[in-house]
């Protein structure tokens, strides 16, 4: 299995084009295969910015691509001997 960084538009257009061509279809074979239009495969190969989220995403499933979401940790700039702020219920506010 290959792993690729996909930092943004450019290098998913890249990994797009790069498995389109390894599979050896033309980008009209592809646009029809995935149920696309021609000028939506020119342009996410080429880092068009404002594609359709759902469209590559079927373009990456017809393509065998499988991305995988990862989230770095939550990091609180809570100290440790820091009291927690508590909220009253019961707390009256003055009306504006």
């Amino acid at each position: 299995m290959l792993v690729n960084a996909v930092t943004d538009t450019h290098s998913l257009g890249n990994l797009i084009r790069d498995r389109r061509q390894a599979l050896q279809l033309r980008q009209p074979d592809l646009a029809l295969v995935a149920n696309v239009g021609i000028r939506f495969i020119v342009d996410i190969e080429n880092g068009k910015e404002t594609c359709q989220v759902g469209k590559v995403l079927r373009l990456l499933d017809v393509l065998g691509i499988r991305m995988t979401a990862t989230s770095a940790p939550i990091h609180s700039s809570k100290r440790d001997d820091e009291p927690e702020l508590e909220i009253d219920d019961d707390m009256e506010f003055p009306n504006p």
